[in-house]
């Protein structure tokens, strides 16, 4: 068993230093971007019991997510061969993004896409220790195992067909970018005033941990 597990992690090592293509990492930011939306809008289900379409655009995309998981795979598998160094460096970086994209909404819009005030340690209620150890733990994630498999997918289509759907999403997604630039998804269970503060009830922590394995 522990010879299989290290053989694992060891294939997952070598698949995590590999080289992208344009269209793969294209395509992974869509992939990031999508299941970063399909996550929100789970966790939001779970702890607060309604249907909401998180983030700033219409479509079912969070691009803080593909840009995250793209910079994960592009600049942490140069050093793939130490997975706490990955972590360490994913944090920091997720902190870092996280942080900025807040700032710039606060800035533009006066208005919170998250709230982390209930969390200790945060930092103007945009970032904390705890949830960028989550986002960490996704680049970890992202760099040893859903980079590498979602690029395989992508590297399976026949190279004009992937051309063409890359095409396709990014005009749908610049389309979507500038229409939510200025009329930026809002409201319920989406937004928080700036100084707003969103608690959770303690109750529905307990709910969401009875899901976990």
């Amino acid at each position: 068993m522990t010879a299989a597990l290290q053989q694992y992690v060891g294939n997952c090592r070598v698949r995590a230093v590999r080289r992208y293509s344009m269209v793969e990492m294209t395509g992974l930011f869509f992939a990031f971007s999508v299941i970063g939306w399909l996550w929100e809008v789970g966790l939001h289900v779970v702890l607060d019991g309604e249907l909401v379409n998180r983030g700033t655009m219409l479509g079912p995309w969070l691009p803080i997510y593909g840009a995250g998981g793209v910079l994960a795979v592009l600049l942490l598998r140069r050093v793939a061969y130490s997975p706490v160094l990955v972590l360490a460096l994913g944090t920091a970086m997720c902190t870092a993004v996280e942080y900025a994209t807040g700032r710039y909404l606060l800035a533009v819009y006066g208005l919170r896409w998250w709230d982390y005030s209930m969390y200790p340690l945060n930092v103007d209620g945009l970032v904390s220790p705890l949830t960028s150890l989550v986002f960490g733990l996704g680049c970890c994630a992202a760099v040893y195992a859903a980079g590498p498999a979602l690029a395989d997918c992508i590297s399976r289509l026949a190279r004009r067909r992937a051309q063409v759907l890359c095409i396709a999403l990014a005009v749908l997604f610049v389309l979507d970018f500038v229409w939510s630039a200025v009329h930026p998804n809002m409201g319920t269970g989406v937004t928080t005033p700036h100084g707003g503060m969103v608690v959770i009830d303690p109750a529905k922590l307990t709910e969401l941990l009875h899901y976990l394995p």
